[in-house]
């Protein structure tokens, strides 16, 4: 920690462990900083530098601090840290959400914000391209076929596959790629912060806003009444990113398509831990059974 005070000029007081990678940094001076530990050092970089270009364009993300050698990141053995600035702000829990309609609609404003500002920083930030058809037949289903994990998903994207073409024609761009709601700081009535900005990458922009969705929907599937509301709450999400930052008709037909495309990575991703693995198998086929009300979101406005 001496080498991050020196390097940064922080004046550090104490530190408080957030998980094993995050650290609260508060100085002497009664300021607040977030440190985060990197394993790569380019990435960070570029994550750094993205971050005070949004900063730029007055979207509210934490802002990388440079080192007194204009650097983002300092090396300690062999991880890399940044420090960022601290951000007012407090997390809802998912039931909570839905119950401020409000809420939900200023976080649909401002994820479609964020999105367009880094529709206008894609040139000029070289994340890593990959596309969600791509990635789910050519190697989400191929592995689930392989280990034989949940096969009836298998077996209903396989049907799906001419359908899911639909998802290559869609608009791509650098998106936030994980915007969990709880990636989300609110004050008072409006978002005061988006976090987390680690898995950046160029993919189909609907990808955000259905993320968030399943989000909720993953934090409140295990009571049938909130999941009752869940959909007028997400409805509402939607219409408000639309209205902020218009959705194609081919991206609003392709809601449903992602949001199975979503849950299928899931399966995969928590292939090893059962109890997740069939929590997202069964919002798979609850989310496949329910296309009815996806097809609402097609007429926008």
């Amino acid at each position: 920690m001496r080498k991050i005070d020196q390097a940064f000029q922080l004046s550090i007081r104490y530190t408080d462990k957030v998980t094993n990678r995050v650290d609260f940094i508060h100085t002497n001076e009664k300021k607040t900083f977030i440190l985060k530990k990197k394993s790569d050092q380019e990435r960070a970089r570029m994550e750094a530098q993205l971050l005070q270009d949004l900063h730029r364009k007055e979207q509210p993300v934490p802002v990388p601090l440079k080192t007194t050698s204009n650097e983002y990141t300092v090396q300690s053995q062999d991880s890399f840290y940044v420090v960022y600035s601290y951000l007012d702000g407090h997390l809802i829990a998912a039931e909570t959400l839905l119950d401020q309609q409000a809420l939900v609609k200023q976080s649909g404003y401002a994820l479609a914000k964020l999105d367009n500002a880094l529709l206008e920083v894609s040139d000029y930030h070289p994340f890593r391209k990959r596309h969600v058809y791509t990635s789910l037949y050519h190697n989400i289903i191929p592995f689930m076929k392989k280990e034989a994990i949940a096969l009836d998903v298998v077996h209903l994207l396989t049907e799906l596959a001419d359908e899911m073409l639909l998802l290559e024609q869609l608009p791509t761009q650098l998106i936030h790629r994980d915007p969990h709601y709880r990636h989300f700081l609110y004050f008072e009535d409006t978002v005061n912060g988006i976090i987390d900005l680690e898995l950046v990458e160029e993919n189909i922009r609907v990808l955000d806003p259905c993320y968030f969705a399943t989000s909720v929907l993953r934090d409140v599937y295990s009571s049938p009444a909130d999941v009752d509301r869940w959909f007028p709450a997400i409805k509402a999400f939607f219409r408000a990113y639309h209205q902020e930052n218009p959705f194609t008709i081919q991206e609003r037909k392709a809601f449903w398509l992602t949001l199975l495309s979503i849950e299928a990575v899931m399966i995969a991703f928590f292939s090893h831990d059962e109890e997740r693995m069939e929590k997202n198998r069964s919002m798979f086929l609850w989310l496949y059974e329910n296309r009815q009300l996806f097809d609402e979101l097609i007429h926008l406005r």
